[in-house]
């Protein structure tokens, strides 16, 4: 039994070693948005993760409590594009390469930009 438990342990380890390595590499890798197909898998990714984040964002702006499902699918598409257009050099775009502040404030500046409720 000793011997399952530490190859079992040995195993844990590896994988939480080898998830690491994974993630780092993933966020240090360029993503390439040079083309339209390219551009809008890489735009849909980041509107998911603007989604998630937007309750936290509006949180700071402290301006509007709530969106709309379509407001906030408008307010994360604009902050996107925004992203992709400042950041993404010679069409490709590193995740570390943009920081969460950065991301909060285009998000901040396309919730602005909404037309009045």
């Amino acid at each position: 039994m000793k011997i399952f438990a530490r190859y079992l342990l040995i195993a844990i380890v590896a994988v939480i070693v080898l998830t690491a390595i994974v993630f780092v590499w993933a966020m240090q890798r360029e993503i390439d948005v040079s083309t339209p197909e390219a551009r809008a898998k890489q735009a849909e990714a980041m509107t998911f993760g603007c989604k998630v984040r937007l309750p936290e964002v509006l949180k700071t702006a402290k301006q509007i409590t709530a969106l709309t499902t379509q407001q906030a699918e408008s307010v994360c598409a604009c902050a996107v594009n925004r992203i992709i257009d400042a950041y993404a050099v010679d069409g490709k775009i590193r995740p570390s390469g943009v920081t969460e502040e950065q991301t909060d404030a285009a998000e901040l500046a396309c919730i602005n930009e909404l037309p009045a409720q």
